[in-house]
């Protein structure tokens, strides 16, 4: 039922999120950002791992610690895109290279350069987590990744008892919902306790990046935990997730419909029911077919049939490092 994936997939290449999700890492206080007030440059870094690292995303993990602080650190490495603005700056201020190395397969009046233009900016994006624990090291190890099939009995009888067996911890969510904390983060809000859920940036998006917009819907019910929950009950609240939050980011982005994926994860991060806006025009983490499910799709599945998703058999990748990977070959379901 198990197949290994690339290593360059997508996973691996999720900007570092500060909250916690179900590794249980807070939002970092005043307080915590104290190491960050001594670094100004990398002079002196001790590099004790590589993690990972993407080509895709152009963007590597390693594990070290900066000479004014002995605390652990994780860094995120990783290439920024060429802005559209910048192109004739860039053109007249860098130097090129033909490139005879390359083992390319020759294609008429086409050859291969190294571009070397002048540093005006910087072209590299740094996100540091400092101190690190070991949870955070672990996240961003590189683990070999595994197709798996979950039928419903599967789920009925190994997934859903181990994922109810496990403290994850919600807090962080409720928190949002109850305006403790990232309000002035909110786009949008239906307040209704049934159909409701708020819309904000997911942490992941640099703002700055507006081709980039990524954002999260969080419904205010606590009793959908993921995709297998959903029934034809749940289609008002999905509906309405869509529509309103269509229209707000229509409004504020200046973005229609039809440039935007919506979509759900299975597994997600965490379990409260929450779904996904980001812009066709940039792959993001997470939109790889094995991970995310269309919300068209999954509302034509439940019209057609209220219990599709008890009864469905549901596609996923997981790393080998995680408790449910470890549960099910346990179980002889995954043999590798």
């Amino acid at each position: 039922m198990a197949s290994e994936v690339s290593s360059t997939e997508s996973e691996n290449c999720k900007r570092i999120k500060l909250s916690s999700e179900s590794d249980d890492v807070r939002t970092p206080t005043a307080e915590d950002l104290s190491a960050h007030a001594r670094l100004n440059s990398f002079e002196g870094f001790k590099l004790n791992q590589i993690l990972s690292d993407n080509i895709q995303s152009k963007s590597v993990f390693f594990e070290g610690s900066f000479e004014a602080t002995d605390d652990c650190a994780v860094v995120l490495l990783e290439k920024l895109p060429v802005i559209k603005e910048s192109v004739d700056k860039l053109l007249n201020n860098a130097d090129l290279a033909l490139n005879l190395k390359s083992k390319s397969q020759p294609i008429p009046n086409v050859a291969n350069y190294a571009c070397y233009p002048k540093v005006d900016r910087g072209d590299v994006k740094a996100t540091i987590i400092c101190p690190a624990t070991p949870k955070h090291v672990e996240k961003y190890l590189f683990q070999p990744l595994y197709v798996f099939e979950e039928t419903p009995e599967i789920y009925e009888k190994i997934v859903l008892p181990h994922l109810s067996s496990q403290k994850f911890s919600m807090q962080w969510v409720y928190n949002i919902l109850e305006h403790k904390s990232e309000t002035e983060r909110i786009v949008f809000e239906d307040p209704d306790p049934d159909i409701g859920f708020v819309l904000l940036p997911d942490l992941k998006w640099d703002e700055a990046e507006k081709g980039s917009i990524y954002l999260i819907a969080i419904c205010h019910t606590r009793s959908v935990k993921s995709l297998r929950d959903l029934n034809d009950s749940h289609l008002p609240l999905l509906r309405n997730i869509k529509l309103k939050s269509l229209d707000a980011i229509s409004e504020k982005y200046n973005i229609s419909a039809e440039n935007l994926r919506i979509y759900v994860h299975y597994q997600p991060s965490y379990y409260h029911l929450h779904v996904h806006f980001s812009s066709v025009q940039k792959v993001m983490p997470g939109t790889q077919f094995e991970k995310a499910r269309l919300l068209d799709t999954i509302m034509n599945n439940i019209e057609m049939c209220s219990s599709y998703y008890r009864q469905a058999t549901l596609t996923y990748t997981l790393k080998q490092n995680d408790p449910l990977f470890v549960k099910l070959k346990e179980a002889s379901l995954i043999k590798i």
